[in-house]
């Protein structure tokens, strides 16, 4: 295995020899060696310069890094407005996804006086408008998140009696 990059050195080549001499001669930390250091920091210039592969802090070579799009699918998520633990569902909302973008939001709801038969069937009726909308088969949220109601969005909002 090699001997990994000296981080000191990598940083002392970029600086001109001058300024490197001071900084790591006599009157510096007195790391400055004539027999080596010239070689070495022309070592580290043209590495830096003319290898392919970067190096990262620790000296090792980063594998090539390339971006793959996964296939773009639809999905949707669901955010319910509520307090941590079993309390009440305080308003919802809901997303359409395709891929990484957001195509389509339900407005948020106050659930105030709904059962929660019908807020099951009222967020099922919101998977197939999206799927209308979109011709797109949607059998569940994909994600659920659970935020606290005192974020609701929804105005006018008991929880927010100035707005």
């Amino acid at each position: 295995m090699p001997k990994p990059l000296d981080p000191k050195c990598q940083l002392c080549a970029k600086l001109p020899a001058a300024k490197a001499k001071a900084l790591h001669g006599p009157e510096g930390d007195g790391c400055w060696n004539p027999k080596v250091c010239h070689n070495r920091r022309s070592f580290y210039r043209h590495r830096s310069q003319n290898n392919s592969a970067e190096i990262d802090a620790m000296g090792y070579a980063r594998p090539e890094v390339i971006a793959v799009e996964p296939r773009a699918t639809y999905f949707a998520v669901l955010y319910l407005y509520k307090e941590p633990g079993d309390k009440p569902l305080h308003a919802m909302s809901a997303e359409l996804w395709l891929g990484q973008k957001p195509v389509c939001r339900l407005e948020p709801i106050h659930c105030f006086g709904l059962t929660a038969g019908k807020i099951r069937a009222y967020t099922d009726q919101v998977l197939q408008a999206f799927a209308k909308q979109y011709s797109v088969s949607l059998y569940q949220y994909k994600d659920m998140f659970e935020i606290t109601s005192s974020y609701c969005p929804v105005r006018p909002c008991p929880l927010h009696p100035e707005s």
